[in-house]
This record gives structure tokens, C-alpha cells and sequence, in this order.
């Protein structure tokens, strides 16, 4: 009786007495292959056998794949970004006309990325590349074939949050990695919980490792964020992103582990930073661990913790130890009071001190005094002086902020355009002022103030409610975007599907397109993981 191999787990069963199901894994052999993958059963390199596609993004698509030598189930990651590129009806891969060189470019970062990951094969908490070769005019990885559930899961199937002590338990040795990571110049830029995952054994490996273009607006490539986890600067083609954006995505994590919840999208967070916690929970976690926690999703670069060492310093000693260390530290680098000191009439060493500094004082205001009598002034003038030191600043005119572009503003002075500070204290809803400008300011225009003065201001959130956009052929990545600039917090969750295509949007969870929602509303939205799995 004819065998088959199951694209799947690639056991072999019997078609005649199975039909087309797998007994093994229970994958159906008759769902058809994603659309534009390699097709069932495809060898690359001469050493693999292609099987369903897992996963699709904008850097291309990742196989269940059998090594035949050794006939163990690995990962293949195919470099076929879709959006400059398309594939020939032999399997080869052709760079767009126009988009010769950025393939050519992508593909190099690619294979460096590989690269770079294999040497971390020591590492036991990093997916090991085994594999690198190219074919079809692109390059391919071959990763280990880890038996492992999200990170997602592993919390869901927790009973929705996990303690502390396995928090910290789980995350140490990965922290710890990603900081030797970086140190060798990978920045992930893609932690998440779905991208963490924990083995049979209950530890957690680091997978999902693409080119930055991916995960970086901006670009040509079709975009992939993961809502809560990318820090605000992935969001800009212009901004630095390395460390610091893994570490804000490793912070996000971490409260995703204690809570169940990611927090709000970076860029909702710029108006309002909070971490929302509740009280039971935060009993539950040390105080420096929160803190730690807290630095780490801190909006801006500047106040952030920069490195994964930091970070991990932050998580494993509560301040109260570092305050000691320090304040230990500072006592150790002053002199012994007695020391030096005449003690022969028994007076306590501090008036000694004490009077040293009188004496001191005394000299300098005898040098001083000379000083100001060689330039004809005295005391009393040079208080005067500084009375009138602030009069001297020529006040500045407060411009009119009013319906103008909050961001646009911020950036003017901070640029030192003006010599004036910004501050949001509040923010409403209008359905006169659009989402982002000013809708009033104190002082008000024309008024005119001391230069470093504030100014406080009051920024629309826009519209109290909006409606729920169109999704028809749009991938995760578009719906994201569109969701996030009208005001929602996209939250993606992947259910298997015949008809659409992997990585596509499939609908709303609990909601119509056209539907009117309140402002920040998180917005589950279904998205293709291909034929269902096993």
C-alpha cells in the first residue's frame, strides 16, 4: 500500500486508509499550500524537503521542513519580502525592476542576521540556526525545530498571569542573552509574546529574529509591529532603534507575564504614560521589580534603561541595597573627622571642623572684599547686581498655540527656538479640534512672560467615538496602522482559516466594520494563520 509523507510532522501515512489526514499530528494533507510558498515537497539544497508554511511576513515565509539525512523535523526561513520582489512559476525568485538594488541590499542584511544567530548556537535560550545556503536566486536559514508554545499561551494556560518568582525565573537567562546579542550588533526589535516562547521543559528561547526593515515604519517592506511591545521610535524611519527599543519590548513582556496585559500602544502612551496595575498584583511584586519594570517602558530614549544589563542589574537588586552601597561608598571616600585635628584639650573633634570653616569663610570674604574695593564696587552693590540680574532678560511674547500642532510645537522648542518650556496638563475629547493640536493655552497669546517660563497647554484626543475602518484584502500589518491612527489599540489574535491567506486580515472579533467605539478602545483583530494546524 502507497505511503505518503505528511507536510506537517512528515509522518508517513497510508491515503488509501487515512484519507488525507494525518494519524499522527491530525494536520489535513489535502489544505492547500499558502499562497505563493514553495510547493508541498519541494527539496532545497538537496538536504530538505519542504512542508506547509507556518508563518508569512514581510521578509518572507518560514517551512516545516525535513532534513533527510537525519530525518529531523527543522525550520526553513525563506528571504521573499512580496512587496519588491515575486516568485516564477519554478520556484525562482525575481527582484522587482525597480527595486533591484533594495532586494540585493535586504537579502545581504539577511544573511548577516543568519549569520550572526548561528554564532549563538551555545546559547541555549536563542532558536539555533543549524543551516545557511542559497537557492532560487534568494537566501535560506535553517533553524531548530524547538517543541515549544508562546509565551501567550504559556501565561493563558497559567491561569492568565504568572507570579513573580517564575517571571523571573523565565526571563534572567533571556535578558541576559539579549544583551550579549546586542552587544554583537542584532537588535531584535520584534520581542513579544509570541516571539518568546517556553519549551517542555520550562524554559523560554528567543525566536522570530528578522531584518530591521521589518519591523521599523518608514520602509518599503510591509511593516510588522507587535501592538505594546514596539517602542514608540519603531514607528519612525528616522529614529535610532537598537537595544533600547529591546529593552522597552522586554519590559512590555514582563508585564504581560505578571498581568496578562501588554500596556497601551507606545504611541497612545506619549499622552499618558501610566501603567495601569492593580493593587493585588502590585502586592504581589517587589517594589523594585516594578520600578525596574516601569524604567524599562519609559516613552523616551533619554529617560529609558538603555541596555539589557542594566536592566537585568535593576530586576536583581532592590534599591534599598544599591542606596546602601552607595551612600557605604560615599562615607568611605570622606576623611576621619579626628584625623589631623588637635585633640590635646580634649575639645570635640566637630567644633574643630567647625571652626576651620569659619576661619575659612572669614579669609575669603577679606579677599573678596579687596577685590571689590579694586573695582570700586561693594557688598551692597554686588547684591544689587543680582536684584537686577533678572530685569535685564528681555521678556518673550507667548505665541498662539491654539488649534495649532501640538508635536510640531513641542519640537520647536526643544529645538531652542524659543526659550520657553511645553507642558500637556490635560487632555479632552473635541469635536472641533482635531486629535494631536492645542485646544487652549496658559499664558494665553501675546501675553508676555520671563525666558524659561512654561507654558501649559490642554491637547485634543479628537473625537470621543470613531468608526471601525475597512479591512477587505489588507494584511495585519496595514489594518494595524490604519487602527492605531484612528485612535484604537490593535490586538492581533490568528485563527485558521482556508480562505484567507496567511498573515491577512480575517475580521473583527466582536465588532462590524462601520461601528462607532469609544477612543483607545482595544480592537481584537482575527488574522489568517494559514490551514489549521494539528
Amino acid at each position: 500500500m502507497v505511503s505518503k509523507l505528511c507536510m506537517n510532522c512528515f509522518s508517513s501515512y497510508r491515503p488509501a486508509e487515512d484519507g488525507s489526514i494525518c494519524p499522527v499530528c491530525v494536520w489535513d494533507n489535502a489544505k492547500p499550500q499558502a499562497q505563493g510558498a514553495l510547493k508541498y515537497g519541494t527539496e532545497l539544497a538537496s538536504r530538505y524537503v519542504v512542508g506547509r508554511a507556518k508563518t508569512v511576513n514581510g521578509e518572507g515565509i518560514t517551512y516545516c521542513a525535513l532534513e533527510i539525512a537525519s530525518q529531523r523535523l527543522v525550520l526553513i526561513r525563506e528571504f521573499f519580502p512580496k512587496a519588491i520582489c515575486r516568485r516564477e512559476d519554478f520556484g525562482e525568485i525575481t527582484p522587482d525592476h525597480d527595486h533591484h538594488r533594495t532586494f540585493q541590499q535586504y537579502m545581504e542584511e539577511f544573511l548577516e542576521l543568519s549569520k550572526s544567530v548561528s554564532r549563538l548556537r551555545e546559547l541555549t535560550v536563542v532558536e539555533s540556526v543549524l543551516d545557511i545556503f542559497g537557492e532560487n536566486g534568494t537566501q535560506y536559514a535553517v533553524y531548530e525545530n524547538t517543541d515549544s508554545v508562546s509565551l501567550r499561551r504559556y501565561v493563558s494556560d497559567s491561569g492568565g498571569r504568572l507570579s513573580w518568582n517564575e517571571t523571573s525565573r523565565l526571563f534572567t537567562p533571556v535578558i541576559t542573552a539579549l544583551g550579549l546579542i546586542n552587544s554583537l550588533g542584532v537588535a531584535h526589535l520584534a520581542i513579544s509574546p509570541e516571539t518568546l516562547r517556553v519549551t517542555r521543559e520550562g524554559n523560554m528561547v528567543i525566536s522570530g529574529f528578522n531584518i530591521n526593515a521589518v519591523h521599523r515604519a518608514g520602509g518599503i517592506l510591509d511593516v510588522e509591529l507587535y501592538p505594546g511591545c514596539a517602542a514608540v521610535e519603531q514607528y519612525s524611519a528616522k529614529a535610532v532603534c537598537g537595544e533600547v527599543s529591546d529593552v522597552y519590548a522586554m519590559g512590555a513582556c514582563m508585564l504581560f507575564a505578571l498581568t496578562g496585559r501588554l500596556p497601551t500602544e507606545s504611541t497612545q502612551r506619549l499622552r499618558d504614560q501610566r501603567l495601569l496595575i492593580s493593587k493585588e498584583i502590585l502586592k504581589s511584586v517587589p517594589p523594585f521589580a516594578i520600578t525596574a519594570i516601569a524604567n524599562s517602558l519609559q516613552i523616551k530614549q533619554t529617560a529609558r534603561t538603555g541596555s539589557f544589563e542594566s536592566l537585568r542589574m535593576e530586576l536583581t537588586a532592590a534599591p534599598a541595597v544599591v542606596d546602601e552601597v552607595e551612600e557605604t561608598d560615599a562615607i568611605r571616600r570622606l576623611p576621619p573627622i579626628s584625623r589631623g585635628l588637635p585633640n590635646r584639650h580634649r575639645v570635640p573633634p566637630i567644633f574643630w571642623l567647625i571652626g576651620s570653616c569659619l576661619i575659612t569663610l572669614g579669609i575669603l570674604v577679606v579677599v573678596a572684599s579687596r577685590w571689590l574695593g579694586d573695582q570700586g564696587m561693594s557688598f551692597s552693590d554686588l547684591g544689587q547686581l543680582f536684584e537686577n540680574s533678572s530685569a535685564l532678560e528681555t521678556p518673550i511674547e507667548v505665541p498662539d498655540l491654539v488649534n495649532q500642532n501640538y508635536e510640531q510645537w513641542e519640537r520647536r522648542f526643544t529645538s531652542g527656538e524659543y526659550d520657553l518650556k511645553l507642558k500637556v496638563v490635560s487632555q479632552a475629547f473635541s469635536s472641533s479640534v482635531a486629535e494631536g493640536f492645542v485646544i487652549d493655552q496658559t499664558p494665553l497669546s501675546g501675553e508676555t512672560v520671563q525666558p524659561g517660563s512654561t507654558i501649559s497647554v490642554t491637547v485634543s484626543k479628537g473625537e470621543a467615538t470613531r468608526q471601525l475602518p475597512e479591512f477587505e484584502n489588507a494584511s495585519f500589518a496595514e489594518l494595524q496602522e490604519t487602527l492605531t491612527k484612528a485612535g484604537f489599540i490593535p490586538v492581533k489574535e490568528e485563527q485558521f482559516s482556508d480562505e484567507v491567506e496567511l498573515g491577512y486580515v480575517i475580521g473583527y472579533k466582536d465588532y462590524e466594520v462601520g461601528e462607532t467605539l469609544e477612543y483607545g478602545k482595544d480592537i481584537t483583530v482575527l488574522v489568517s494563520a494559514g490551514p489549521e494546524e494539528p
